[in-house]
């Protein structure tokens, strides 16, 4: 790096970090110096994954310091676990200290299995696994399959790429006598993409003779049985998952329950100078290299024109391009989610190119070019037929990625969490120092503070988010609340019953829960042992 050039910290070795190294390297050139922080030296081609069972060698795998070469970039190995942004710093794992001048946090998002007793399957870890279930159903010992959608944050589009391949492959084993069934929370399969997507996913469902069962969140399997939230089971030998997202902890940041940071226009963390995220770690709830590659794209223009290149930086407007492996005849669609009386478009030509699964701007040429001079570890396939949809989203319009979805209406007359007693309610700006925060929280005798900016709600901190802070070794009259408190928490309606904010907190594992009047001021907060019976209590 040349001392004139801005410092560019990216953190992760995936598909959103690659895509922001290219952009950077074409939009500012010399006048950024990028450093790479990635756990390890290589870089899956993971949307392929799920083909990979059925044809051996399908997985591709790059070097990643071959890739980030290409955007004169560094590559440290490596993991930050957290940042300072007083002093502008990326802190590693072993004890490093990283300056920036901008960051970006494009580490991705950390799988977790929700459906017991499922094989959860989450990518490239999970080849062999599924591999061996494929075998099981050759020697005759599993002859009832379910693949299963949970709720929350996902990806659902490699399960039904899962189901069809499976159902595919069964066909040419003239195994007919094995049922597929397909469980998921949705309307119809597939709806994010729209009416006609789905409808044509439906169609190819169908055709393989995989049984769907919309609207039913799977919940576990045990001893042959398929609990669904409906109360109802299904009987069936395995059942095929995927895993609910969450972000990793990064010490200095504001995230979510779940470890989702929340992000403006321009990809850039609010109130953190020179702080952008993109891809999975962020709130946005489609979780999908195509939307990492578009963020990654925004957040380099952003950067860049902040290192003196001329250009006007543009705000993100989200394209869901999504290719589903079937083996039956390809189809393209576009359809505008922001326009829902538009009227999709189906077309028998490339919507985008290269027609890849992932739809990076400067990504995708790079690893067509990659794989067409053989530098790749494996060279791509003509797909025998694939549906291809393009759908633009609207980001303001579109729930964040912990959104808890409730339908439950007024309480019964006494039952109401707005009648309940509570403690005083500290209201804390973003900004403030987290000493000012602790004094005030011993005065009052309370455990948190509702972090409220231009009198809305966007965070939450508590006794236990001061004591990470301070066992952090920050200084209490320097650190923000903004960079340790829980952003976007979880609320309730004062109008709602304590039954539904009870199974609130035990769902997501908290114990402050922020009660909202109906202009969506908070006016209180309730704990557990305020709503939950005793034997509840922990």
């Amino acid at each position: 790096m040349t001392e004139q050039a801005t410092r560019v910290v990216i953190i992760g070795g995936g598909v959103a970090a690659l895509e922001a190294t290219l952009a950077l390297q074409a939009l500012a050139g010399p006048r950024v110096g990028i450093e790479v922080v990635a756990p390890e030296p290589h870089f899956y081609y993971r949307p392929l994954s799920v083909a990979a069972p059925f044809a051996p060698g399908e997985l591709r795998r790059y070097d990643l310091g071959t890739l980030l070469a290409r955007g004169r970039a560094l590559l440290t190995l490596g993991t930050v676990a957290g940042v300072d942004p007083d002093r502008c710093q990326a802190l590693t794992k072993d004890g490093g200290v990283l300056p920036y001048d901008a960051l970006l946090v494009a580490c991705g998002a950390m799988s977790v299995p929700v459906i017991g007793g499922a094989l959860t399957f989450r990518g490239p870890a999970d080849i062999d696994r599924f591999s061996t279930l494929l075998r099981e159903v050759e020697s005759g010992a599993v002859n009832r399959i379910a693949f299963s959608i949970p709720g929350g944050a996902i990806w659902s589009l490699p399960l039904y790429e899962l189901a069809l391949l499976t159902a595919s492959w069964l066909e040419s084993q003239d195994r007919r006598d094995v049922s597929v069934v397909l469980t998921t929370p949705e309307s119809e399969p597939l709806e994010l993409f729209g009416a006609e997507a789905s409808a044509a996913t439906t169609r190819l469902l169908a055709e393989r003779g995989i049984d769907v069962w919309p609207r039913a969140r799977a919940l576990g399997f045990h001893e042959g049985e398929l609990a669904l939230a409906s109360g109802e089971t299904l009987r069936v030998d395995r059942v095929v998952a995927m895993p609910r997202l969450t972000g990793p902890r990064l010490a200095g940041l504001p995230q979510t329950r779940n470890g989702f940071i929340p992000i403006d226009r321009h990809c850039k963390v609010e109130g953190l100078p020179g702080v952008y995220a993109a891809g999975d770690i962020t709130t946005f709830p489609v979780k999908q290299g195509g939307i990492a590659a578009q963020q990654a794209d925004v957040a380099a223009q952003a950067i860049a024109r902040a290192a003196g290149a001329d250009l006007e930086p543009q705000p993100f407007r989200p394209v869901l391009r999504g290719m589903l492996l079937t083996g039956s005849a390809p189809q393209f669609m576009r359809h505008d989610l922001s326009h829902p009386e538009g009227t999709p478009t189906v077309s028998l030509n490339e919507l985008w190119w290269p027609p890849a699964k992932i739809a990076g701007h400067y990504l995708g040429p790079l690893i067509l070019s990659l794989d067409e001079t053989g530098a790749g570890e494996a060279e791509a396939e003509e797909r025998p037929g694939d549906v291809v949809v393009l759908v633009e989203l609207d980001p303001d319009a579109t729930a964040p990625a912990d959104h808890w979805d409730d339908q439950d209406g007024p309480a019964p007359e006494g039952e109401a969490v707005g009648g309940l007693p509570t403690a005083p309610l500290l209201l804390v700006a973003p900004e403030d120092s987290l000493g000012e925060v602790a004094t005030r929280m011993r005065e009052l005798d309370i455990g948190s503070a509702v972090v409220a900016e231009y009198g809305k709600t966007i965070g939450i901190i508590t006794a236990r988010d001061l004591l990470g802070a301070f066992g952090s070794r920050v200084h209490p009259s320097e650190a923000r609340v903004r960079s340790w408190m829980t952003a976007h928490p979880i609320t309730i309606r004062a109008e709602q019953s304590r039954a539904v904010a009870a199974s609130l907190m035990k769902e997501h594992g908290i114990h402050h829960l922020p009660i909202l009047d109906e202009s969506g001021h908070p006016v209180a907060v309730i704990g557990l042992r305020d709503v939950a019976p005793p034997t509840d209590q922990r």
